[in-house]
């Protein structure tokens, strides 16, 4: 907040609580398409995750960037420092929900709920093929 120019009153401590809401939100909903993507593949999960979900997640973080963007102009001291505080949630917190937490989840993610849907087969069968095929080459 400091290099953004932000000091630390009722203003900017508000917006703080509002943009940890929003940007768990961003990770929250790839996590919870992860989860409910079946097999034992995590970088499949996590393709078919993004696959899913990504598109959507991204498009509520531009929607909401563009909201709060037009506020970037305003005189007022409170609609300038909501209007900054979002612009850098949105943007980290998207980035974190579409490319870091991703690469963490097909590393080290848990297992897929017991009611979680069944891999696609060609997908899996593709990689199979792929690495059998690497195999015969070696």
């Amino acid at each position: 907040m400091f290099a953004a120019g932000i000091v630390i009153d009722s203003v900017s401590v508000i917006n703080i609580v509002l943009a940890v809401g929003l940007s768990v939100d961003y990770s929250a909903h790839i996590g919870h398409s992860f989860l409910v993507k079946g097999g034992s593949n995590k970088d499949i999960r996590a393709t078919e995750a993004l696959a899913d979900i990504g598109a959507s997640v991204l498009n509520g973080a531009m929607s909401t960037f563009l909201a709060v963007a037009v506020l970037l102009g305003s005189s007022s001291y409170v609609f300038r420092t909501l209007s900054i505080q979002f612009v850098l949630t949105v943007v980290l917190g998207s980035m974190h929900g579409i490319v870091l937490l991703p690469v963490l989840l097909s590393l080290v993610g848990p297992a897929p709920f017991a009611s979680a849907e069944a891999p696609r087969t060609e997908v899996v069968d593709d990689l199979e093929l792929s690495e059998d095929k690497m195999e015969n080459e070696e």
